[in-house]
């Protein structure tokens, strides 16, 4: 049998190869076409979260150089393919993250003005080519990724954070470099990163120095101030990064230009500006400035006590430093100074006192005290027991736009009381040349200086200046701002251009603070004061050095605070302190508003539960009935709440004041006698009870007809009441006797709403009794007592 002719199966096997060959030309398209578009998703979605995660380390950096905190973040490299069973993926796509070589960041045509140690230091150490200088690096990210074409890499610099990609860069952050007032804050970036693969990598920016002190700078010869940065994107993209730049600066400097790897910011030479400086440290090989490459330079000296100050490279306090002492010539310790770079010594003798840092060998590196001894401030060696619990808080004046002015609260820590006479205050920022309320009255931010205990005594000072016109001046030795002596100030006019002498009013009188009690100090508000301009200054974050003036036991004394301001509340109301229990109203005020068009204040009388509910805005005075709280009554408390909206969820600032008009205040002066014959006598018992403001007439009489029976009158104010019936051993009430005409039944009064007197007042009437006067003949001698509430 032959079968080389034998076609039977011919069919199958073709079609599985036809079938087999589908299958191949199946998955080379898949392989060519669906893998590498999946491929370029992963690689896209990756791209924005990485560069998501890189502005969060710009976010960081920035944190760092405001805060002193650094906060851990990270960046994903790389990124990894899913997994395919038929299909091929390329190599994982790698990420690379490094630093550039450090180049000079430049501040050229400015000088500084300040301290003499602060220029000798900034016009020597820093200058390099007749500019200020200091190293920085870049942060880039660049991705490998295999199929997604023009990705961009990622650069961050000087606070910038710009997508260069082949053909253009773009820009993915704001910048801090310029603000709109002056102020110029430079970041320089210190250590080596160098990461590359696919996995996760931490980037934990490390304060190295914290952006805490500025100086100030102004043109040399009235050219532009120019900032050079050094950029690590390509000179192709030279004009792209110039337009990234320019859209941020916008009108707050005259020009930019990007030329051989630099961005060059032109500013206007007729301003001053404020130039802050901070160091962060990101990987290795990061540097701590420390005083061996700082300066140091005064701060105070005063009650025999001298300040000083030791800053880095970048003018931020160093904490640890190490400072030798000297007292008339002779080395007496090494002290490190504190968490503010600060560091003080104290002599008991009129001293001369020397600080010094490193070897001293340079102008910059010591400072010397002269005559440092108590003086006028009293008490050397005596620790201070006036004290700022907190730091001072920022206060936005009547009608202001800007926080201009602060509070500041003390307290007074002696066993007796003191008498608060004067208050110096001197700005750390020169700027703030001008002190001015700018607004009509007194008060607080009415008044340049505005002084209120606790207990309510106020003393005030105004400068009487022409409004919109002309502003105290502030000198570099301070202000100082008497609360009984009006000696006329120094101002400056803008309209003339000229200074000018102001005349002063005080109102009040020195402002006395019990042991325990504070004070709360308004001072209102700061300009920055040029020939013919004035600008109010938002005081948060500045430093002002406030010295209180005082008399304890006839002797002077001061107290030196040195203080930065922070925020100030978002709103405020005060309600008025002298509400009596015979005032058909009273008033409501609200200001300091911050943000908010109108505020929703509550007025509520706690002892009757009724309330008064209105809108108000900043400034704004209302009255209030008293009706409208269901009346007041001596000893009432009513309170006044601010709140955002009338949905009375955020609560902003609370204020009450308990209603006066007590009547029992003071017993001055209780007698009784008694008068008739046997069988007949006759009573009289008269008080005179004082409270703040009246006296309130109290008179018993009694008339007994035989020892039996008695007849007594009460008569209160001039209600008279009479009671009937055998006489009681007390005055009862609620079955428990209290004894009115004895002292010691006024041992426990507190002053508070129910105190036993207002019990008395209020309770008298028909159903009462009064203490025993069963005395047949004779006059009965109560003493005279003389009973105050505790």
């Amino acid at each position: 049998m032959r079968f080389s002719r034998d076609r039977r199966g011919q069919s199958v096997v073709v079609g599985t190869v036809i079938l087999f060959g589908f299958l191949i030309l199946a998955l080379s398209l898949y392989q060519v076409q669906i893998v590498p578009q999946e491929n370029t998703q992963v690689e896209f979605d990756h791209s924005q979260q990485v560069e998501g995660e890189f502005l969060e380390v710009r976010n960081a950096v920035l944190s760092a150089s405001r805060t002193g905190d650094g906060r851990s973040t990270s960046v994903k490299l790389g990124t990894r393919y899913p997994q395919r069973t038929f299909a091929l993926n390329p190599p994982p796509a790698f990420g690379r993250l490094s630093t550039s070589p450090p180049r000079e960041l430049r501040v050229e045509n400015a000088t500084v003005e300040g301290g003499p140690n602060v220029v000798d230091y900034w016009q020597n150490r820093t200058n390099v080519d007749g500019a200020i200088a200091f190293d920085t690096r870049s942060l880039r990210y660049s991705p490998e990724y295999n199929e997604l074409r023009d990705s961009p890499d990622l650069v961050y610099e000087h606070s910038l954070v710009v997508a260069e990609f082949e053909n253009t860069a773009l820009g993915r952050s704001g910048q801090t470099v310029v603000d709109s007032d002056n102020r110029l804050r430079l970041i320089a970036l210190n250590g080596n990163v160098d990461e590359s693969g696919t996995r996760r990598t931490s980037v934990d920016p490390d304060a190295l120095s914290q952006s805490r002190r500025s100086v100030r700078l102004t043109s040399v010869g009235g050219d532009p101030v120019v900032i050079e940065l050094p950029t690590d994107i390509s000179p192709d993209r030279s004009e792209d990064l110039e337009q990234v730049w320019s859209d941020r600066l916008g009108t707050d400097v005259q020009g930019v230009t990007v030329s051989g790897g630099t961005v060059r910011i032109e500013l206007d030479g007729s301003e001053a500006y404020r130039l802050s400086l901070g160091a962060v440290g990101v990987g290795d090989g990061t540097t701590v400035p420390n005083e061996s490459d700082g300066y140091i330079t005064k701060v105070s000296s005063n009650n025999g006590v001298a300040v000083a100050e030791v800053r880095d490279r970048y003018n931020n306090p160093v904490e640890g430093a190490r400072v030798n002492v000297s007292v008339d010539g002779a080395f007496e310790e090494t002290i490190r100074t504190d968490s503010e770079g600060r560091v003080s010594y104290e002599v008991t003798d009129v001293s001369d006192v020397e600080m010094e840092i490193n070897a001293g060998t340079e102008t910059w590196e010591s400072v010397l005290f002269e005559n440092v001894g108590v003086g006028t401030g009293g008490g050397g060696g005596t620790e201070s027991l006036l004290v700022a619990p907190e730091e001072a808080v920022a206060f936005n004046g009547p009608g202001s736009a800007e926080q201009g002015g602060f509070q500041l609260d003390v307290e007074n820590q002696h066993d007796g009381a003191i008498r608060i006479t004067d208050v110096t205050v001197l700005p750390e920022n020169p700027d703030l040349n001008g002190l001015s309320d700018e607004a009509a009255g007194s008060g607080p931010g009415r008044s340049e200086l505005y002084v209120e205990s606790a207990g309510g005594a106020v003393g005030e000072k105004n400068v009487l200046l022409g409004l919109d016109q002309e502003y105290t001046f502030v000198p570099n030795s301070g202000l100082q701002l008497n609360l009984q002596r009006g000696p006329e100030k120094r101002a400056y006019d803008i309209g003339a251009e000229e200074y000018v002498d102001a005349e002063t009013e005080f109102a009040g009188a020195e402002v006395p603070l019990g042991s325990n009690d504070r004070a709360t100090i308004t001072l209102a508000e700061f300009y920055e004061v040029g020939q013919s301009t004035a600008t109010v200054v938002d005081v948060v974050g500045e430093t002002f050095s406030v010295t209180v003036g005082y008399k304890i036991d006839g002797e002077r004394r001061t107290e030196q605070f040195v203080t930065t301001v922070t925020q100030g509340p978002v709103g405020q109301v005060d309600l008025q302190d002298d509400i009596e229990d015979t005032d058909g109203s009273f008033e409501v005020t609200t200001d300091q508003y911050q943000n908010l068009a109108e505020g929703w204040v509550v007025v509520e009388n706690a002892a009757t539960g009724q309330t008064e509910s209105f809108e108000s805005t900043d400034g704004q005075t209302t009255t209030v009935d008293s009706a409208d709280v269901g009346g007041v009554a001596a000893g009432d408390e009513v309170v006044a709440t601010l709140y955002e909206s009338d949905a009375e969820q955020n609560e902003l600032d609370a204020d009450s004041t308990v209603v006066g008009g007590e009547p029992f205040g003071i017993f001055a002066q209780a007698d009784a006698e008694f008068q008739g014959g046997q069988g007949n006598d006759e009573m009289t018992a008269s008080f005179d009870a004082v409270s703040d403001s009246t006296t309130y007439e109290f008179t018993i009489e009694a008339s007994v007809q035989g020892q039996g029976s008695e007849s007594v009158t009460v008569t209160v104010d001039g209600e008279e009441l009479e009671f009937t019936g055998t006489a009681a051993e007390a005055f009862t009430r609620n079955n428990e006797e209290v004894n009115i005409l004895d002292p010691n039944s006024y041992n426990d009064l507190t002053g508070g709403q129910e105190t036993l007197l207002e019990q008395i007042r209020n309770d008298l009437n028909n159903t009462s009794s009064i203490e025993g006067l069963t005395q047949v003949s004779g006059d009965r001698d109560l003493e005279n007592p003389d009973i105050r509430p505790q």
